[in-house]
């Protein structure tokens, strides 16, 4: 199966300030955008041990939660208060 491959341009999407990963790649280690996927929480210092998917924190071109709590009304600091990290940032359990 071939590889999918993104377009060179996305506008408005915006490589990670930290990792360098585009739209679509996997945060690098050690960056501090990526989000755990087990806990919602910053990757760099959460204690999830052997639950993380670096697939599903794939770097996406916005911050983490930033289209979702402009969708909800809220500024970014307020959608990681409430908790919405832990819904919207977290991979479901199957």
């Amino acid at each position: 199966m071939p590889k999918k491959t993104l377009p060179k341009d996305l506008p408005g999407l915006e490589t990670c300030h930290d990792c360098g990963a585009k739209p679509g790649e996997i945060h690098q280690p050690g960056c501090d955008v990526e989000r755990c996927s087990a806990c919602g929480g910053q990757r760099l210092s959460c204690c999830c041990k052997g639950e993380h998917d670096p697939v599903y924190a794939v770097w996406k071109g916005i911050w983490p939660g930033k289209a979702e709590a402009d969708y909800l009304h809220v500024d970014l600091n307020q959608f990681y208060q409430i908790g919405y990290h832990k819904i919207f940032l977290v991979k479901p359990k199957v």
